[in-house]
């Protein structure tokens, strides 16, 4: 699957992402905001910072608007929260929502 980063917005990070095609079950949501975390988030005035590993709840349903919590590591071994949002079949919206 193709990964875009679409916009970046908010006071840390906003990442909005398509991918090719429409996904066929939860985790497959799951997957791709764990990969999307790892591979492409980076945050503004702190191009340190990467994240190594990221684990994602499944989100309940696959319908637009649905919400979904990760954590991940940065490279200094904090702990991050990020908030997921499903925007349609093959969009998702990855923001911080706590910061160490």
């Amino acid at each position: 699957m193709s990964r875009t980063r679409l916009t970046r917005s908010g006071l840390v990070i906003g990442a909005s992402m398509a991918v090719a095609g429409c996904f066929t079950s939860t985790a497959d949501f799951r997957d791709e905001a764990e990969t999307f975390i790892v591979d492409e988030v980076t945050i503004r005035d702190e191009p340190d910072v990467s994240f190594p590993t990221a684990t994602c709840e499944e989100p309940a349903q696959q319908d637009p608007g649905t919400v979904f919590g990760c954590t991940a590591l940065d490279n200094e071994g904090a702990t991050w929260t990020f908030e997921v949002t499903i925007e349609d079949d093959n969009r998702i919206l990855v923001s911080v929502s706590d910061r160490p």
